[in-house]
């Protein structure tokens, strides 16, 4: 017996809304009790990652076309677009947009192929009042009326934008009043120098930059999540004394300000460049867990770092993968002992991992100063980058014949 037939409309709506709509059709052939249940479906995802040709290119729309008017639901909660392959046509991706918005619609995730040119929308996806969360890729503004409209959307993600001049991006953020969650995705030539980010209501912010000559500007008092990927030329951040979790990893001629401005933070990732100045007399009063990069840096911006972290308890060191050239790395690094040991080794860390350990020189020679002077360390996990078992048995007998200040430090190699 069918059991899952039994079950009321409900259960039945939320199982086939965690489908496609393709496959969400297809449930119509299954008995009399799920022929029409298709169209009560709030939610219309139409995923296609095949290479088109004409007659399928058709079939497809005319399958988009009817399936979205069909749609009976109250309200259609989602609509989704996204193709890896596939062009529609900017007529078609409005028609279907103008029925949508007229259906109460709450998400809109459009995701085209970005081998074509920004694809442009209709007038009516930026007066949506109803709209909560708004994803769009490749897509160009040129054409938007401003003001626009989105009294209740809260996430708002924009990947490869081409804006109309330096004001729009500025005009459509000012109309998200409650605004928590933003992505900016910047690509080459969008037609913008800066995007200055002014959202008082905002909790998460996701930046990646591309141009060397962008600034920055960020002021947004109750983020409690940061991450920022940018090669720009400065930065302007104002204090976030909310902030619980940031992960930056960016290139400017002076990261003062935005350092100073995660004072509050709890969890950080960090990866400058080693000319970086740390901002003098600023703590990281909450600190508790660092991840830091080491694919360009000097030992002493760490150093200093540990020195103002009186609360850390987790220090991660990692590389991630940028232009450095390894070979040129390992005749830069070197290794001074510092004249003073920080605090926080011999009062608080409990947590050293070392990722992409190679067991060269320098880094030996500051694992072992973390070893021997962590009072209370529980734990050493080194991650190296060689596969040979002949070369990681011999790093792991160098580590292991490390002193260790704490007698219950357990060290961890593989």
């Amino acid at each position: 017996m069918d059991r899952i037939s039994f079950l009321p409309d409900d259960f039945l709506l939320h199982i086939l809304s965690l489908l496609t709509t393709k496959d969400v059709l297809k449930t119509s052939l299954l008995s009399k009790r799920w022929r029409n249940l298709w169209k009560l479906v709030p939610k219309l995802d139409y995923i296609d990652f095949r290479k088109k040709n004409d007659a399928d290119h058709g079939r497809f729309l005319l399958f988009v076309d009817r399936s979205l008017q069909l749609n009976t639901a109250p309200i259609l909660e989602s609509l989704s677009f996204k193709f890896h392959w596939r062009h529609c046509s900017d007529v078609d991706i409005g028609f279907w947009v103008r029925i949508a918005a007229k259906r109460g619609l709450r998400h809109f995730d459009y995701c085209p192929c970005t081998l074509h040119e920004p694809s442009r929308l209709p007038q009516s996806l930026f007066t949506c009042g109803t709209l909560v969360v708004l994803k769009l890729t490749n897509v160009s503004l040129a054409d938007v009326k401003f003001p626009v409209s989105f009294p209740l959307l809260k996430v708002l993600h924009l990947h490869w934008l081409i804006y109309l001049d330096d004001e729009t991006p500025q005009k459509l953020l000012s109309s998200c009043k409650i605004l928590e969650e933003l992505v900016v995705d910047r690509q080459r030539n969008d037609n913008v120098t800066t995007i200055p980010i002014n959202v008082p209501s905002l909790l998460k912010l996701v930046y990646i930059g591309e141009s060397n000559e962008e600034v920055f500007e960020l002021n947004a008092p109750s983020l409690k999540c940061l991450e920022v990927k940018d090669v720009g030329y400065e930065c302007m951040v104002e204090d976030m004394p909310e902030i619980v979790t940031a992960n930056v990893e960016a290139i400017y001629s002076n990261t003062d300000d935005i350092l100073g401005a995660l004072t509050s933070v709890k969890r950080l990732s960090l990866c400058l460049p080693s000319e970086s100045p740390y901002p003098t007399g600023k703590i990281f009063h909450q600190l508790v867990d660092l991840e830091y990069c080491t694919c360009d840096t000097e030992w002493d911006q760490l150093i200093t770092l540990l020195n103002q972290t009186p609360k850390l308890r987790a220090l991660k060191l990692n590389e991630v993968k940028h232009f450095t050239l390894i070979n040129f790395l390992e005749l830069r690094l070197h290794w001074d002992e510092p004249s003073s040991v920080p605090e926080t080794l011999k009062s608080g860390l409990e947590t050293f991992e070392y990722r992409n350990y190679r067991g060269w020189n320098a880094e030996k020679q500051f694992a072992k100063f973390i070893l021997k002077n962590s009072c209370r360390l529980k734990r050493a996990v080194f991650s190296p980058v060689v596969t040979n078992l002949q070369k990681k048995h011999g790093m792991l007998i160098e580590l292991a014949l490390l002193s260790r200040g704490s007698t219950t430090c357990q060290l961890v190699f593989g």
